[in-house]
Formats: C-alpha cells, sequence, structure tokens
C-alpha cells in the first residue's frame, strides 16, 4: 500500500486528477449499484418511516396548536385576575336567592364577554365551570346537556386528586352535545381544577371536537393509502379517518420508538408512532409495505442502469476536459521550478480571464511585489535602525526621577522640615506606583499604601484636614485587587463630601472565606439627600459603560462611574456595589469583591 501511494504521489497532477475523476465516479456508481441489491432493503425502510414519521410530526403541530388553544383557554380561566373575580362572584350566587335566575343571567353575560376576546380567535371549544354548590357555567345550551351530569361520570372523581397546575386528559368519548351527536359523534375532554385563595372549590372541563383532528389527517391522506390515528399508549384510538374505529383498539405496541412491520388487514403495513405534546398519547401511521418500499426500490435500480450508461459517456468526457485545463497549471509549475533556482525574473504567461488566469497575474504581480518589497524593506530597515539610535539616545529613565526626588527629600528631611520631606516621599511613592503598571492586581495592602500617599498629598495642595482610618484583617490585606480602583472612591468623598469641617474617611475590610471581599468605605461629609442619590445610583449603575464621562477630574482620569463598570467586567455579576447617604450625615459604599475573576 505504501508503494502505490509513493507511486501515486510521484505522477504529474494531470495523471493524478484523472484517475481520481476514475475513481471518483465510478466507485459510487458501483458502490450504489451493490447496496441497492443487496442492502438497500433496511435503508429503503427507513427512508419510508423517516418520510412517515415527517408526516406525522407534521400531524403533530397541527395537534399541537389545537392543545395549545385549549390549554391557553384553561390557564385564561385558572389565572386571569379578572376571570377569576368574575367566577368567584359566580361561585358566591346564593341558589335560594330570589333573584337567583337574574344574578345568574348576569353573570354568564360577563363570562361569555370577558372569555369573547380568546374563543373568538380560537378552536370552538365546549367550555363547562363547574361548581360544588351546583351551579356552573357553560358555552353551550342546556338543552343539549345538563353540565351537573359530569358529576355522574367515572373519571369525575379523578380531578379531586390533581392539584391546580395538573391536567387531566380523558381521550375520546361519545359527545355530550345532543344536537351534534350525528355530525360529530365523539369530543377529546381534559379537566382541572381551579384554585382561589388556596381553595380548591370549582371544575374546568373543556372538550374539542375529535372531527378537528380528523381534518389534520385527511390533510396528509395521499394514494399510498396511509391510515392515520390518534391514541394512547395503549394502543386505544381516539381519533381516525374512520368514525367506527374510534373506541376500538390497535393490537401493535405503538409506544415502541421504531419502525415496525406488522400485518393489518391481511397485507403488511409499515408502523410508525410519534409523541403528542401535553399527554402520553400517541399519533400512529400505517402505510401497506408495498406502496413505499416496492416502488422505491424499483425506480432505484432503473435509476442508477440509466445513471452508468451516462457515467461513462461523462467520465470520457470529463477526463478530456481535465487534461485541457490542466495545461496551464503545468505552465506554473515550470514558472515556479524557475523561480525556485533563483530566478525572480521568471513569469506566467496566460491569456483569457478564468480563474487560473487570474491566478497567474496575481502570480506575476506577486512577483513584481516582492521585488519591491526587498527593496522597501532595505530601506526600512536602515531607517528603523537610525529610530533605535535616536530613541536610545533621548531616553530618560524612569529611575533617575525617582532618585532626584529622594535625594531632595533628604536634603530637605536633613534641614529639619519633615513634613515637606514626607509630603516628596508621598509623591515619589505615588508617582512610582502610577507609572509602573507590570501587574494589573496587587494585595489590598499596597492599595491602601496608595491611598495614604494621596489623602497627604490632597490634604497638603487643597489645605483639607481629613483623616484616613483604616481597619483591616490580616486576611484581608492580601487580597488581591486591581490597581488603583480605591483612589477615585476616596478623591470622590474628600471633593464631594467636603462639609468645612474636619472629615474623616473609615476604610474597613474583612475577607469572608474562599467567598469575597467585603471593603466598606464610610464619610462624615455633607451627605446627599434621596433624590441626589437615587440620581447617582441611575447614573452608576445603571448607564452603559461606554457613555462613561471623559472629563472626570479624578487622579487616573477614572470616576466612581467607571470604577463600577471595570469591577463589573472583571468580576461580573458577581460584583456588587452599594451606595448609602443621609445628608448631613456622610456617605457609605460597601464593595463586595469576589474572589474568582471572570478574566484576568
Amino acid at each position: 500500500m505504501n508503494f502505490l501511494w509513493k507511486k501515486i504521489k510521484q505522477m504529474s497532477l494531470r495523471t493524478r486528477l484523472s484517475i481520481a475523476v476514475i475513481l471518483c465516479i465510478l466507485f459510487p456508481w458501483l458502490s450504489t449499484y451493490i447496496v441497492s441489491n443487496y442492502v438497500t432493503k433496511d435503508v429503503l425502510e427507513l427512508r419510508a418511516a423517516k418520510q412517515s414519521e415527517d408526516d406525522l410530526r407534521m400531524i403533530e403541530l397541527g395537534i399541537k396548536n389545537i392543545f395549545d388553544d385549549i390549554m391557553y383557554t384553561s390557564n385564561y380561566i385558572q389565572f386571569d385576575p379578572n376571570m377569576n373575580q368574575l367566577l368567584k362572584s359566580h361561585e358566591l350566587i346564593d341558589p335560594n336567592s330570589s333573584n337567583v335566575k337574574q344574578e345568574i343571567a348576569l353573570n354568564y353575560i360577563q363570562i361569555s364577554n370577558e372569555l369573547a376576546g380568546i374563543t373568538d380567535l380560537l378552536m370552538p371549544l365546549y367550555i363547562t365551570i363547574l361548581y360544588k354548590n351546583d351551579l356552573y357555567y357553560t358555552n353551550y345550551s342546556q338543552i343539549d346537556f345538563n353540565p351537573l351530569q359530569f358529576k355522574e361520570k367515572p373519571w369525575f372523581e379523578k380531578l379531586d386528586h390533581l392539584n391546580f397546575y395538573q391536567t387531566y386528559w380523558l381521550g375520546a368519548h361519545r359527545t355530550y352535545i345532543k344536537s351534534e351527536s350525528v355530525t360529530s359523534p365523539y369530543l377529546i375532554t381534559i379537566g382541572r381544577r381551579i384554585q382561589r385563595s388556596n381553595d380548591l372549590n370549582s371544575y374546568l372541563i373543556i372538550s374539542l371536537k375529535e372531527s378537528e383532528i380528523k381534518k389534520l389527517f385527511s390533510q396528509f391522506q395521499s394514494e399510498k393509502r396511509a391510515k392515520f390515528y390518534l391514541t394512547n399508549k395503549e394502543g386505544d384510538i381516539y381519533s381516525s379517518l374512520n368514525t367506527k374505529e374510534v373506541g376500538t383498539t390497535l393490537k401493535y405496541d405503538v409506544s415502541n420508538k421504531n419502525y415496525q412491520i406488522v400485518e393489518y388487514e391481511k397485507e403488511k403495513h409499515l408502523l410508525v408512532s410519534y409523541p403528542v405534546s401535553y399527554s402520553n398519547w400517541r399519533l400512529v401511521s400505517l402505510v401497506p409495505y408495498k406502496d413505499t418500499i416496492g416502488s422505491i426500490n424499483m425506480v432505484t435500480r432503473t435509476t442508477i442502469l440509466i445513471q452508468g450508461a451516462f457515467l461513462v459517456l461523462f467520465l470520457i468526457g470529463l477526463i478530456m476536459l481535465v487534461r485541457e485545463f490542466t495545461k496551464p497549471i503545468t505552465k506554473l509549475h515550470h514558472v515556479t521550478t524557475a523561480i525556485k533556482q533563483g530566478d525572480l525574473t521568471a513569469r506566467i504567461h496566460l491569456s483569457g480571464s478564468n480563474d487560473v488566469a487570474q491566478l497567474g497575474h496575481s502570480f506575476n504581480h506577486m512577483l513584481d511585489t516582492i521585488e519591491e518589497m526587498i527593496e522597501q524593506i532595505k530601506i526600512q530597515e536602515e531607517a528603523k535602525r537610525n529610530a533605535e539610535l535616536e530613541m536610545l539616545q533621548a531616553q530618560i529613565n524612569p529611575h533617575f526621577l525617582f532618585n532626584v526626588l529622594n535625594a531632595i527629600r533628604l536634603k530637605i528631611k536633613m534641614e529639619g522640615n519633615s513634613g515637606s520631606a514626607s509630603l516628596i516621599y508621598s509623591l515619589s511613592a505615588l508617582l512610582r506606583m502610577t507609572i509602573n503598571r507590570n501587574n494589573a492586581f496587587i494585595p489590598l495592602e499596597e492599595e491602601l499604601t496608595i491611598v495614604k500617599h494621596y489623602v497627604d498629598l490632597m490634604n497638603f495642595r487643597h489645605q483639607h484636614d481629613v483623616e484616613l482610618e483604616i481597619n483591616v484583617n490580616e486576611a484581608a490585606s492580601s487580597f488581591q485587587v486591581p490597581r488603583f480602583f480605591l483612589q477615585p472612591i476616596i478623591e470622590n468623598a474628600i471633593i464631594h463630601g467636603n462639609n468645612n469641617r474636619k472629615e474623616t474617611i473609615k476604610i474597613i475590610a474583612s475577607e469572608q472565606i474562599d467567598t469575597y471581599l467585603k471593603l466598606i468605605i464610610t464619610d462624615n461629609g455633607k451627605g446627599m439627600d434621596m433624590h441626589t442619590l437615587e440620581g447617582l445610583r441611575k447614573k452608576i449603575f445603571h448607564q452603559n459603560g461606554h457613555d462613561s464621562v471623559k472629563s472626570s477630574k479624578s487622579f487616573n482620569g477614572i470616576g466612581v462611574q467607571n470604577v463600577y463598570q471595570r469591577m463589573k467586567l472583571i468580576y461580573g455579576e458577581a460584583f456588587q456595589l452599594r451606595i448609602d447617604s443621609m445628608e448631613g450625615e456622610g456617605t457609605t459604599l460597601t464593595f463586595q469583591i469576589p474572589v474568582h475573576k471572570r478574566w484576568l
């Protein structure tokens, strides 16, 4: 095999394409011919079963729409507030009252009007609402049926064992509407209990004409003599194109998910079943075996033989076309061989505007571009070396600035001005932390050090008297937090919380074990009223991060709102920020920073 593969790889592209054409045409045809004669029986059965299943799936969609109407009506009556109020008032009617008929009639009108908005747009349904006090509501005439007779049905007591979310699917039964016993002899009914104020005291019964399901079956009836049934999992027929079959039982296992070959009316049939939404019912299709497999098999064999004759003719013509189409590729191969040997002046000359010719033109253009780029790269490399030299000559080492500041600080301290020396130290440390951004996350202890230096500088610059109180436990001090997320918060407290008195800012931090860091920042500034506080919350919590205010005056260019957006991007929804404030008493910000980050 390896020897054969090597021999094929050594062949020209034209020869390999010709061999590939022969194999790709003849091999599939021969394989198809063999399969069609020996192993297509199962394939054809699967195809026929798939077609029947597709028909059942389409029928099920129609049945689902019908059942959706029933469940929508049922849920509307069960949960709509206006409907519940009307049903409750109907239930409270005293049957022994002197004007009971007038009250019932008035309530009938109100309930009917309420239901008209949905029932007029849905499938025709028979609706019965039955109360324990023997009052009831129906959308059909009591001349046809007295709804109190439902209580005598053997299935009615099963409704008492349901909760108000469950539905009892009765299936097909003889119609209780006398006027339609001939045109629509069967109904499909559901029942459920209605709950109000935790008191299950009424029943809802909705019925649908079985003929509506039959209409769906008739739409998929074809010359294949297919038969469709709606059954339960035991095979009891609830709907059929033949009304006489309703109420009988299919003797097959309709709950089997795979197709079956069964004997029906002394003839082999293909049986396929499909589940129905909302219940454990099944849709069943019975198609005569000869109508599906026999005709398909004959057509397949005839088609394959005809294809074989034409494929031989196509093969001869295709090989000739392959040889013609590969001529430009052969020319391109000669050019690439010349370029490989170092001749960048070699070019391919092809006429026309087809894709292969375009490839040749593009190849020539690429060679021209390569020659130009070689010259440009030489010029750019020379300019790059000159620019790097100039940049190195002009570069100032940032550590020089820190060393100079430290030298000035020591000189001032030696002269006895320790206050100014401390300020220069704070400025130097803060500048170093600002420029050094190698790490996006630092321990909380380092972040608090930055804040201390910042407060010292703000007190000096604005003549503030701000005192910083820090209470952080040992576990919280090593908690990794984003760099410079506290400074905008402290700046906001100093600038906007100033009330012309000594201001104290308290920072309390504690780590909840393996969960999150709780950080509380409190100032005793002037605070804000509720209206201002709500406006601030809305601006911070509900404004899109892309709309952040560009003109924020914080130290590093971000404000409180941007801090919130930044933390949300890092930690996701697990991050929480709460803002509380009272006018004249100060403001408190509570951070809940999770241990795990969404991204790093």
